[in-house]
Formats: C-alpha cells, structure tokens, sequence
C-alpha cells in the first residue's frame, strides 16, 4: 500500500486528476494530503475562525471531487480550479447566513488614492497581537468578496490574474475590491500608524 501512495507522489496535480477520473482511490489520497492543509486554512480565515464549518467545507470541497471528477477541465490548473470551488462553497456559505451587505461606504473610498506602502509600514511597527485582532475584526465586517480578495493576494500570494479566475470576475473588479479594502484597513487601522 505504501507503494502504491509513493506512485502517486511523482505526478502532477493535473495527471492526478486523471488518473481519479480513473477511479485510482491512491492517486485521490495524494491529492488530498497535499491540499488539506492549505484549504483549511483558506477556509478558517475564510469562515471566520470557526474550526468545525472550515473542517466541513474542507470535506465538502473533497466530496465534490470524488463524486465528479470529471467536473475537472484539463486545461485549467487543479490548484486554481479548487481554489475557485473553495471560493463558491464560502460565497454559498455568507448567502446563506445573509450577511452579505454589499456597497456599504463603497463610494466613499473609490475616489480616494491608497498607498500600499503606508499599509505595509504600518504592519511592520506595530504590537502584532493587537494588529492581528483588530485586522481579523475588520476583514470580517467586510462584505465577503473583499474579505477574499484581501486573503487571496496577501496570504495566500495569489496574481490578480488568480484572484479574477477563482472569484470568476474581471481584473478590474479585483483591483477595485483590494482598493476598497486597504482604503478601509487604512482607514480603521490608523492608529498603528507610526507617524499618527
């Protein structure tokens, strides 16, 4: 048996997929030890730091592969493709809770320019626990797809080429959302500005 996972282990995520098309049980555990970890971290930031709804999504997200692999478009990349199901399972998650509530002081912040720079500086000087507390709070009051974007490009290091495909919208429209969103951090988090 343990051969039969070490097999598995030299191909791509892409080849995997085919191969669980093929119903290969194997090739399908390879793929969930090297996505598991990181979806449920995706979907603890994600759905607010709750253990047992980001573990769910998790088994959800693997649920759907093992019921429809063929779901899969070769032609894409896995990682994307199940970043972009991870993505609708959260979106499903809010619409269902009702808490989205989108456009909130949206115009206010369009017009004005943001400086990533003073964000990044204020971060590197600042009391990191009370940071991390303050910063989660907010993210979380955030309507969810700017919340997302938030944690696509700057924990989990996605292109906003990535973010557009797994939040299925254009470049622009991820651009105006990270706008929207460091807009608001920097404005709720000016007090760890050192120059304040």
């Amino acid at each position: 048996m343990h051969d039969q996972l070490n097999k598995f282990a030299m191909y791509t995520d892409e080849e995997l997929m085919h191969f669980i098309i093929n119903g290969e049980e194997f090739a399908f555990n390879e793929l969930y030890k090297r996505y598991a970890k990181k979806l449920l971290g995706y979907f603890t930031r994600m759905l607010n730091y709750d253990k047992n709804l980001a573990e769910d999504a998790l088994q959800d997200v693997f649920l759907k592969i093992a019921e429809a692999p063929t779901k899969f478009d070769n032609s894409r990349s896995f990682r994307t493709w199940v970043f972009t199901i991870a993505s609708n399972q959260c979106k499903n998650f809010y619409r269902h809770q009702a808490v989205v509530n989108q456009k909130r002081d949206e115009i206010k912040y369009l017009n004005s320019p943001v400086n990533e720079n003073d964000l990044s500086k204020i971060v590197s000087k600042l009391d990191a626990v009370n940071f991390n507390t303050m910063l989660e709070t907010i993210l979380n009051e955030l309507p969810i797809e700017k919340k997302e974007v938030f944690i696509l490009k700057y924990q989990e290091e996605k292109t906003h080429e990535e973010i557009a495909e797994i939040q299925e919208c254009s470049i622009g429209t991820v651009k105006s959302r990270l706008h929207y969103t460091l807009k608001t951090l920097e404005e709720k988090l000016h007090q760890f500005n050192p120059n304040n």
